[in-house]
């Protein structure tokens, strides 16, 4: 059994991502100001401006600020206020809408990114596919795989359900709660592949942060919305862990969702790392990458990641999975990867 481990790099290094010919690269973060602006839409035009305010008004005039820096920052500045009972310039209804507001705009930036241009030259409810990831959904999954996903975009769950006949299905797939009867989560036929796996068969697609497509309502039920990236009416509605410096892993529906990828990272005997970079920020991550894996238990290790300072982190963080027989390899791409032999995958 192998686990794959999805980071930003999964999607950004997708088969339609051309930065000669779309100037909107997923996922953002150093970057998402910048692709903030591009933002064609003319829907999103009165939120993009209102959030270059906010963050001006958080760090002034030609700032230079990553995604998750703003949120992390909100994060704190709202806890201070709240602390401190002062205001000054600040107060935490205004900060709670900038935070919001935040929130809108890295879904306008996504649909920008993950969806076919529709006629008027926006976005679409369309989702863009990607060959790399239908391939490895088609040839390189095991149905007793196991996936753990560190993305809000929903491209790993739009190849399982056009190319995952037989692998997977996405009521048991995501590990969410379903409550007595099946009666908390909805939506899930729609993501589910034309032939679905069996209850005990699926592949299990673990999204740690949550999910564009994700929605908790107040009763706790969890809809699985059909269109993740495109606003209709009001604010777009989903539930995702924000890239703060609290993330609320231990709260649920993620809570078990964390500990059932736990579980997996313990009885994996290949670990598959595609474009995740173990950034030394995410402690959460790296935390359950280290007391999950088992002493000495891998047999391979796969890293897809050009950045060889990642790649060093990523060894550093499972050493004690590795032993004298476990098989490293390293790929650059997810081109590259994908286009390999599936023997280079297998265990030896």
């Amino acid at each position: 059994m192998a686990v794959f481990v999805l980071g930003a790099g999964a999607t950004r290094g997708a088969s339609f991502v051309n930065p000669c010919k779309n100037l909107w690269l997923p996922p953002p973060d150093a970057d998402f100001f910048t692709q903030l602006q591009r933002v064609q839409n003319p829907k999103h035009k009165e939120l993009i401006a209102q959030v270059i305010v906010d963050t001006v008004d958080l760090f002034g005039v030609n700032f230079s600020a990553a995604l998750e820096t703003t949120f992390t920052t909100l994060e704190h500045t709202i806890r201070m206020v709240s602390t401190t009972k002062e205001t000054w310039d600040f107060n935490k209804e205004d900060l709670q809408g900038k935070h919001d507001r935040l929130l809108q705009a890295l879904a306008a930036v996504m649909e920008e990114a993950l969806t076919e241009r529709s006629d008027s030259g926006g976005g679409s409810h369309r989702m863009r596919s990607c060959s790399h990831h239908e391939r490895l959904v088609a040839h390189l999954l095991d149905p007793s795989d196991e996936i753990i996903c560190f993305n809000y975009d929903c491209l790993i769950d739009h190849a399982l359900r056009e190319h995952g006949n037989g692998k997977w299905h996405a009521r048991y797939g995501y590990g969410l709660p379903l409550g007595a009867h099946g009666s908390r989560l909805s939506g899930d036929k729609h993501w589910s592949a034309k032939e679905p796996a069996s209850k005990d068969s699926t592949v299990h697609l673990y999204k740690l942060r949550g999910s564009l497509h994700f929605w908790v309502q107040k009763n706790d039920k969890i809809q699985l919305k059909e269109r993740p990236y495109t606003k209709q009416h009001g604010n777009l509605r989903f539930t995702i862990i924000p890239p703060e410096s609290h993330k609320a892993y231990d709260q649920e529906p993620f809570k078990g969702v964390w500990r059932k990828a736990g579980a997996a990272i313990n009885k994996a005997r290949g670990l598959i790392f595609i474009g995740y970079s173990l950034p030394p920020t995410d402690l959460h991550s790296t935390a359950l990458l280290r007391t999950s894996v088992k002493k000495e238990s891998l047999r391979s290790l796969v890293i897809v990641n050009p950045d060889r300072e990642a790649r060093k982190r990523t060894r550093d963080v499972v050493r004690r999975g590795l032993s004298e027989k476990t098989h490293v390899l390293v790929f650059d791409e997810l081109k590259e990867f994908v286009a390999a032999k599936r023997s280079l995958r297998e265990t030896p």
